[in-house]
Parts: structure tokens; C-alpha cells; sequence
């Protein structure tokens, strides 16, 4: 039944985030939303909620050990475990070649991206597995990840594929239990995530796409939104391709 959830939403205030918690208070009902953000808080702030449903707000910088302890030590005086954690975060996209290589930068996405996620799960896929509810975990990947990646990608690239062995490896462990842990590829999404790429890149990557333009929050949220719901029940260590056949598995 979608009523008495409890989601965890790691980057939250993106815009894939925004447009992806406005479909939630649609579909769900007096449920509570733990909702992540690094910098600015203000556009969560602005989302109306209703059906019963509640929102708080947790700012940290995933980066930083620190301060993913401070936030799961918040989560846990609110006396809050999550029923659905939904793992959006990641550094701002860069194209990088092999002579680009910068490993604190890379090291920085990965405690990001990765360590950060695995960290927030050792502390609840405990307790998901032990209501045996089909408790959810989605992770936000990237077509890279899926097929072959595109030319000058090399740190995204290990970085995105880091994550989804995480969901591959976690699943396999957790089979069984009722806790469905699965990830989400796209294509490229026009958001601000775009935003210190050269403009004429993210109009080559439309031009080659099946539809001459790149994916929008709206084309992903329901992807992601269907592995959050009852319907995918049956499904786990899945990698849903969403690249509108950009990427053919």
C-alpha cells in the first residue's frame, strides 16, 4: 500500500530530485520524506506537500565522513529508518581524457558516489531486510555504465561503474530478504548537473540521440518511481536502461 513511508532521498534538491519528490507526494500518502541536500535548501523548501505527507530537511556534504555521520546520527534521534532510500548524488559532469587523470578529484566523486551510499546502507539495509516489507533501494547510475561509454569519460565512467557493482554485489547478498535494490540508467538528463560542460557537447549528445534531444527529470522519475513501488516486487540487482535506445543491452 503506498501509505506509511519512510523515503530517504540523497540529493534531493537536483532536479531530477525535485521533479522525482513532486511525483511521490502524488502517489503516496502520509508518508515522511528525508530529504538530502548539499549547498541550498530553498527549492525543497518550496515543495508543497499534502495527503498527509511530511518532509524534513537534512543538509550534508556526502564528501565528507564527518558529516554523513552527523546525518545518520540525525536520522537516528528522529528515530527514523528508512523504507525507501533513493541514492541521486554525484559531482557535476566533466569530460575527462586519459591525460586528464586527477585522482583527488576522482577520490572526491567516489566518496560521493559511493563510499557515502555504501556507508548509509550498512546502517539500514539491516533493518529493511529484517521487516521483510519489500523495502526498496534505487540507485541513479548512467547509460556509461550500461554499453559502451562515450570518448573522454574516464573518471565518470569508473566512478558510475563503482556503483553499480555496489548494487549488483548487494543484491546478490540480500537476495531472498524483501529488499529490492536496483539502479537506474540514463542518458543524459539537461539539468544544472550539465551546467561546467561546454554548451556545444550537450547539443552533440542530442543530435545522436534516437529522438535528436536528451532526456528531461520527467523521462527518468517514472522509471525510478516504478522500482520504488509495489509493482517491482519481483525485481532485483536490476539495471534499468533508460536511454530512449541510446544504449541496446
Amino acid at each position: 500500500m503506498n501509505n506509511n513511508k519512510v523515503f530517504l532521498i540523497l540529493g534531493a534538491s537536483s532536479d531530477l530530485g525535485l521533479a522525482l519528490v513532486r511525483k511521490l507526494n502524488e502517489d503516496y500518502t502520509d508518508s515522511t520524506f528525508c530529504l538530502h541536500y548539499h549547498s541550498s535548501s530553498e527549492a525543497l523548501e518550496a515543495l508543497p506537500f499534502s495527503n498527509g505527507n511530511r518532509s524534513l530537511l537534512f543538509q550534508a556534504d556526502l564528501s565528507s565522513d564527518t558529516d554523513v555521520q552527523v546525518l545518520l546520527d540525525d536520522l537516528a534521534a528522529k528515530e527514523l529508518s528508512p523504507t525507501h532510500i533513493v541514492h541521486l548524488c554525484a559531482s557535476k559532469m566533466m569530460y575527462t581524457k586519459l591525460k586528464d587523470f586527477d585522482a583527488e578529484r576522482l577520490d572526491k566523486n567516489v566518496r560521493i558516489q559511493v563510499y557515502s551510499f555504501v556507508r548509509i546502507l550498512k546502517a539500514f539495509l539491516p533493518g529493511m531486510a529484517k521487516r521483510k516489507e519489500y523495502d526498496k533501494v534505487v540507485a541513479v547510475i548512467s547509460s556509461v555504465a550500461s554499453g559502451k561509454p562515450p570518448k573522454s569519460m574516464l573518471e565518470y565512467t569508473a566512478v558510475k561503474s563503482m556503483l553499480l557493482g555496489v548494487i549488483k554485489q548487494l543484491a546478490a547478498d540480500y537476495e531472498g530478504k524483501k529488499v529490492c535494490i536496483n539502479g537506474v540508467s540514463p542518458s543524459m538528463i539537461e539539468t544544472k548537473f550539465l551546467s561546467d560542460l561546454d554548451p556545444r557537447l550537450v547539443e552533440m549528445a542530442a543530435e545522436v540521440s534516437p529522438e535528436n534531444r536528451n532526456a528531461k527529470p520527467e523521462d527518468i522519475v517514472p522509471a525510478i518511481a516504478f522500482l520504488l513501488s509495489e509493482d517491482s516486487n519481483y525485481m532485483n540487482g536490476v539495471n534499468l536502461n533508460v536511454s530512449n535506445g541510446s544504449v541496446i543491452i
